[in-house]
């Protein structure tokens, strides 16, 4: 586990490093409705592989069929077939969506980003079989390759023909380098094309509250992007987007840890017995609380000045969104691995109904919050989404013998503690002269 969280933190610091980097330089050289219209692209592509998600990886790293061939050339071949309805339903919607939005960019960017979801159902399932080996330093590489090769091509193109362009083609190019190396990727096998019923079947009753949860998470995840788009604008939703942007670093980390690491040591635990996986959980829970959510709670306190000092004026309104999205990423900071320990359990529906729950809430809250307070109230909503997902997640938590609900109050000790941090750092500047 320890190594295994080495390497996708080198991976992950090196990986926001250069993303951090290339959003400075373009943000520079772009404009902001931009990474709006960008945004909806991403968001119709992520939509697409979310709803049509059954676990693939999950299924490789917790099945006992993982290492046999049959079953992963099943899923090679799965996800291949996926990528081309995909495709089709992605040139299905450009048109519509281009109406709804009224963004007749649209018509054209959609078709040619969605190329990216077609050329990823290619993808070898070597990446799984690495990550269900915690084998994690050649997928490091790979994905560094493919980012970098994104970044260069972006900042070049932006320099001599600034347009939303721009940021497509990375998007293009990042899936291609990542496909093209994952098949040279050593794992004693290569995909071919085949399907076995067997493997198909125990794919799909794996993945059946994978799938479910996958279409409501896109729904929750998304849902506000979705709303800025078509009511404020793509110029105001290229803004909300450097907030997601930055207030994501360090739940993104959580994710890749938590996905990438603990659920497989979770899965590897779990025949030791529930104590086990409890002592296990909550070590790993440690790192994250001290760490990450007290670091999400500095973030709270200094976002407006982060934004002030990184950006120039038109991004002015990302301070404030920053500073509110930063409670959304602490939040589901502790219900990530609570749902991934539940998941290496076998309890996959939890996923299903803490995403039902999110969109419940989101579905009341928002409409609410827009009508009382406009953009505060939209991503006042958003951020405190994440608390419904928890009252889903530790009723299961403490029926499976897992919740110890005083070491659970660790993490906002942590949150407000960091809070406090970034107001002492805040004093200190203007002590300084310097906010």
């Amino acid at each position: 586990m320890i190594k295994g969280s080495a390497f996708e933190m080198i991976s992950f610091g090196a990986s926001q490093i250069v993303r951090f980097g290339s959003n400075l330089v373009l943000s520079r050289l772009l404009f902001p409705q931009a990474f709006g219209i960008v945004a909806i692209v991403n968001i119709v592509n992520q939509g697409l592989i979310m709803f049509s998600d059954v676990g693939s990886q999950a299924a490789v790293i917790q099945s006992e069929q993982g290492e046999e061939p049959r079953f992963l050339n099943t899923v090679f071949t799965w996800q291949a077939l996926r990528g081309v309805l995909l495709y089709c339903v992605a040139l299905a919607l450009s048109w519509p969506l281009a109406a709804f939005y009224k963004e007749p960019q649209l018509k054209l960017l959609i078709p040619v980003g969605s190329l990216s979801v077609l050329v990823l159902g290619l993808h070898s399932t070597s990446t799984y079989t690495l990550r269900r080996r915690l084998t994690l330093a050649p997928l490091v590489t790979m994905e560094l390759s493919a980012q970098v090769a994104a970044v260069v091509l972006m900042v070049t193109w932006a320099r001599l023909h600034p347009s939303v362009w721009t940021l497509v083609a990375g998007t293009l190019v990042s899936a291609l380098v990542t496909t093209g190396i994952s098949h040279m990727l050593r794992v004693g096998y290569r995909n071919r094309f085949s399907w076995d019923r067997a493997s198909a079947r125990a794919l799909f009753d794996f993945g059946k509250w994978i799938a479910g949860s996958s279409m409501l998470s896109f729904l929750g995840q998304q849902g506000d992007r979705l709303l800025l788009g078509r009511f404020l604008g793509t110029a105001a939703l290229g803004v909300y987007s450097i907030a997601v942007f930055l207030s994501s670093a360090l739940g993104d980390a959580v994710q890749r840890v938590t996905q990438g690491v603990l659920f497989p040591a979770y899965s590897r635990v779990r025949p030791e017995g529930i104590a086990r996986v409890r002592e296990v959980y909550y070590q790993t829970r440690l790192a994250i609380d001290g760490l990450v959510v007290t670091a999400l709670g500095g973030l709270t306190a200094l976002g407006g000045f982060v934004v002030h000092l990184l950006y120039d004026t038109r991004y002015a309104e990302a301070g404030w969104m920053l500073q509110v999205l930063s409670l959304r990423v602490a939040l589901n900071a502790i219900a990530a691995p609570c749902q991934f320990c539940l998941f290496a359990l076998g309890e996959t529906r939890q996923g299903f109904m803490l995403n039902l729950a999110r969109i419940v809430w989101l579905a009341t809250a928002v409409p609410v919050g827009f009508n009382l307070a406009g953009v505060h109230g939209l991503v006042w909503a958003v951020a405190l989404s994440e608390l419904p997902t928890l009252f889903v997640l530790w009723p299961a938590f403490a029926r499976l013998g897992l919740l110890r609900p005083s070491r659970e109050l660790l993490a906002p000790v942590c949150y407000g503690t960091g809070y406090a941090l970034g107001l002492g750092v805040l004093w200190l500047l203007s002590l300084a002269g310097l906010h």
